[in-house]
């Protein structure tokens, strides 16, 4: 019988061979090395907005990580309407780096009351990558101390003047979007503003910069200046406010990325607005005794000529005043869908009413004692050119109601201007 010591004697030499092979893989782990620490991905925060009005804004990030921080996107869009873009701040990639964005300024134009949505997204060397929570910041006019008057879907921005004077205004523009909404069918889906101003001084670093000879012949009223903002001089008529809620409408009803509104409609549609078209009827009333009526074709851009300016927003007027009177709202409203849906003014004329734009002339005309005009048929160029855009001051299709106050001693040197290619009075 085995005893217990032969027994220990026998399995001692296995026993050996087992610690050592376990010693050995052992070693062999330490030699390969420990697995290293996980490394984090890079951490990014949000340094704010600075406003630095009128010359746009000013976005602040840091990033850092364990892994130099090779990428940084601003991700931004301006609210109602605009599409996403990235911003691209300088900087030098490094494990901590702090770095801005700004935007704005130069020849990019922002207007007050404009809303940015943004967040920032960073990418270190190992692929790895962080973001901010999405944030918004509003851009004003910080030059002044605002007070509003906000209900049904309109705010008033005013920093002189009685708050019954801006409530005034809030009903007028309350009034004159449904009534323009309610005459082209449309829905506005957004909060629309209305910044007040107390002087052409006050407001022009709120407008699109222009040139000397430009700011020192016409004084902007009123302007359409983005998607759901409209900048008025507070001492003036309430027909400018009318007539620049009305191109909020418009643009509603007939502009999109596929179809544009030719400027006799849009400005003719925005004096319509107006409860008394001023100037602009007699305007074209006199054209009218005089036989110098401006043929359709040439007003579907807005006029180079200061000299013609009165009369294109009289004609325009005239137009769609003819328009909704003979044919009624109904189909004045389905002219604008046609248009926002992608078919050329002549092609949404001829699908809502069986006339191009000659046709319309030539009854327009007839209407008012004038014969018809000897229009030469379109060439292919002009056929296959879109409706001439409205102004654009700011990307979104804004439009102005303009005082033309050109001096004699400024009379005398147009031919100058003009040869300067000024298109100084697109707007009335």
């Amino acid at each position: 019988m085995e005893t217990l010591t032969s027994y220990f004697a026998r399995i001692k030499k296995p026993l050996s061979a087992i610690s050592i092979a376990a010693a050995v893989a052992l070693v062999a782990l330490l030699a390969v090395g420990a697995p290293a620490r996980a490394q984090s991905g890079p951490t990014v925060t949000d340094g704010g907005v600075d406003n630095n009005f009128p010359d746009g804004m000013v976005f602040r990030v840091t990033a850092e990580g364990d892994s130099p921080i090779e990428k940084i996107r601003l991700k931004y869009k301006i609210l109602p309407d605009g599409t996403s873009a990235n911003g691209v701040p300088d900087f030098e990639p490094s494990t901590r780096v702090q770095t801005q964005f700004e935007l704005g300024g130069g020849d990019i134009y922002l207007s007050p009351g404009l809303v940015v949505e943004y967040y920032w997204e960073v990418t270190d060397g190992s692929g790895a990558t962080a973001k901010t929570e999405t944030q918004s910041f509003f851009y004003d006019d910080s030059r002044f101390e605002w007070s509003t008057v906000e209900s049904d879907g309109v705010t008033i921005y005013y920093y002189s003047g009685s708050e019954e004077d801006a409530q005034s205004m809030h009903d007028v523009a309350v009034e004159a979007l449904a009534e323009m909404s309610a005459l082209l069918d449309t829905e506005i889906p957004f909060e629309v503003q209305v910044w007040t101003y107390d002087s052409v001084e006050d407001m022009r670093p709120a407008l699109v910069r222009r040139s000397e000879s430009y700011e020192s012949q016409i004084i902007t009223a009123g302007v359409r200046v983005a998607t759901n903002t409209v900048l008025v001089l507070g001492n003036v008529s309430f027909d400018t406010l009318r007539h620049e809620l009305t191109h909020v409408v418009t643009a509603e009803a007939g502009e999109s990325a596929l179809g544009t509104l030719p400027a006799w409609l849009d400005e003719g549609t925005a004096v319509y607005g107006q409860n008394d078209p001023e100037g602009f009827r007699d305007a074209v009333e006199r054209a009218f005794d005089r036989g110098n009526i401006l043929s359709v074709r040439e007003i579907t851009a807005y006029p180079g000529d200061p000299d013609k300016v009165e009369l294109f927003y009289g004609e325009g007027w005239s137009l769609v005043s003819y328009l909704v009177d003979t044919y009624g709202e109904e189909k004045f409203a389905e002219l604008f869908a046609a248009v926002k849906s992608g078919k050329r003014i002549d092609s949404a004329l001829e699908a809502v009413y069986g006339f191009d734009q000659d046709g319309l002339e030539d009854e327009w005309r007839d209407a008012h004692g004038l014969p018809a005009r000897e229009t030469p048929a379109p060439t292919p160029e002009e056929t296959d050119q879109p409706a001439q855009a409205t102004e654009d001051d700011n990307g979104g299709g804004s439009s102005a109601l303009l005082i033309v106050g050109i001096a004699v001693g400024i009379l005398a040197l147009a031919a100058l201007v003009a040869a300067g290619g000024i298109a100084a009075a697109k707007r009335l």
